[in-house]
């Protein structure tokens, strides 16, 4: 049995992340009580959201807003794994032992992923270890500063939504200050919670939906990072004709899950 335990898919905790922001509201419903209502005002949440929107399409070009929503859905997904991907690496490798160059070929043409893909076509061909080197490192930054672009728009979503919710309380506390001569204390209250209500739509959306999403797509990028690190080591020493067991032991080390490596 190999040490994948570090590829091993974890629990999708989004669905219950979801589930619990979900539960949040609905105690804040509860516990206001008859006066929910007050907490639901789409003018205020027009302000916040679409003053975020219309920074947002400001500051950043359409093929990172595209980028993004393209990325989404794999927030419900499980952390990718590279079982399948070792052991084309080993079964090629098996092959070019073999002399089975034809034969090595055909197995990397059915390859999915492009980096793999690449990877292993270099290695066939016998391109130099540092040139090799230098292109999918090259495609490991292309692929960092993408996902990072991504999550670095999330979190200026996260910063714009509180400032667009004090926008619109300082607004509301505009036109409530407007009739405060009238004396009239109910209209003045409905005025004033109008007013803050806007600041809670912002600091909830950018700490309950922008933020955690930014740090779940950092995260990712990480892992995903991880991955393309240890299928690059696989393909160098696949380039430089070591054994096939050789690069399964040394793959499997690289993914053995390991808690502290200064502990026993």
């Amino acid at each position: 049995m190999h040490r994948l335990a570090a590829l091993r898919s974890p629990l999708n905790t989004t669905v219950l992340g979801i589930a619990g922001v979900g539960g949040l509201i609905w105690l804040i419903v509860r516990a206001a009580g008859d006066t929910a209502g007050q907490y639901w005002n789409p003018i205020g949440l027009l302000i916040v959201l679409g003053g975020t929107m219309a920074a947002t399409l400001i500051a950043f070009r359409g093929r990172h807003l595209l980028s993004l929503l393209s990325s989404l859905g794999a927030l419900f997904e499980r952390e990718p794994t590279i079982r399948h991907e070792i052991e084309v690496i080993v079964k090629v490798a098996t092959l070019v032992g073999r002399s089975n160059v034809r034969l090595a070929e055909a197995e990397v043409a059915k390859v999915e992923r492009p980096f793999l893909k690449l990877g292993l076509q270099l290695a066939l061909d016998g391109v130099p270890v540092e040139e090799l080197m230098h292109v999918l490192n090259w495609r490991i930054q292309k692929q960092v500063e993408r996902e990072n672009a991504q999550a670095k728009l999330l979190r200026t979503l996260a910063n714009f939504a509180p400032a667009l919710g004090m926008l619109g309380t300082l607004v509301g506390l505009v036109n409530m200050l407007s009739v405060l001569g009238s004396g009239d204390l109910d209209v003045i209250g409905r005025g004033l919670s109008i007013a803050l209500i806007t600041t809670v739509y912002g600091v909830g959306l950018a700490n309950l939906v922008f933020r955690p999403i930014a740090i779940r797509l950092e995260q990712r990028t990480i892992h995903r990072v991880a991955l393309m690190n240890v299928l690059l080591d696989g393909i160098i020493l696949l380039r430089l004709g070591r054994s096939p067991s050789t690069i399964r032991d040394t793959i499997d080390t690289l993914v053995a899950d390991r808690v502290d490596e200064m502990g026993r």
